[in-house]
């Protein structure tokens, strides 16, 4: 069976953050916590919860270095950078808030907006930079800032191959200051346990992540028929932007 790299979801197997892994006592974390909904399972805790004083973009000193590699990058996801708080358990939007919809469902964009909204984020209508900068009824700044959430959606028999099924997945990038006299924004992210970046997937400077390059190759695809002439070659997944997101600065709970 093919294993994929995930920007935000916990890849199946993942020695530190499997659930099924931490139940068999396979994985001995500083932490273990049952989350408010026990269906999500029990999550491995690798650090305390530090929240960001501001999401400017200063890798080093965002939640006191906690997404940098000597503290607990690994452990810090897109959703962790997004809402500027980094718990050390790869969390996950919903984990913290007891109506929240585990993965064990399919994944939409639609159940990660609303788990994320469990959490105490603000999804928002509006779909431009300059409606967002204009029109949101928010402003980037000691009460909150902006995310936005771009979703590859789940793909059974991947490619054609019947060993190789794609969860779905998604992806954080966060507004780190905005502009109101040019109407632009300036933003950043953290693919998965990688590290911070205010560039896209492509190397560019993100702008606007709703046109930014949100493609990435996830190698060979392991076929389980040689013949296949798709087997083996390197395959990309694309995320689309979904919807824009505030964060604000005090409610916000993530697990």
């Amino acid at each position: 069976m093919s294993r994929f790299r995930y920007s935000g979801r916990i890849a199946p197997g993942c020695k530190y953050h499997d659930a099924a892994m931490l139940e068999a006592g396979e994985i001995i974390a500083p932490t273990i916590i049952i989350p408010p909904n026990p269906a999500w399972g029990k999550v491995g805790q690798y650090g305390a919860t530090v929240k960001g004083k501001t999401p400017t973009y200063d890798p080093a000193g965002n939640c006191d270095g906690n997404f940098m590699s000597y503290k607990n990058q690994p452990n810090n996801n897109c959703y962790a950078y997004g809402t500027n708080i980094t718990p050390n358990s790869f969390p996950q939007p919903g984990r913290a808030s007891k109506g929240s919809t585990p993965w064990s469902v399919e994944m939409t964009a639609e159940s990660v907006t609303a788990n994320a909204v469990l959490d105490g984020l603000v999804a928002l209508p509006q779909t431009s930079i300059a409606d967002l900068i204009d029109n949101s009824g928010h402003v980037q700044g000691p009460d909150g800032h902006f995310v936005a959430l771009v979703f590859s959606a789940p793909e059974a028999n991947f490619k054609g191959d019947p060993g190789a099924q794609w969860g779905g997945d998604y992806h954080w990038v966060r507004a780190d200051s905005v502009d109101t006299v040019n109407k632009t924004i300036s933003w950043s992210q953290k693919d998965g346990g990688d590290q911070v970046t205010n560039f896209d997937f492509a190397g560019n400077p993100i702008s606007d992540p709703a046109t930014a390059c949100w493609e990435v190759n996830l190698g060979p695809v392991s076929g389980v028929d040689p013949s296949k002439p798709d087997d083996n070659n390197d395959t990309i997944v694309s995320y689309v932007f979904h919807t824009y997101i505030w964060v604000p600065s005090t409610g916000v709970s993530i697990l």
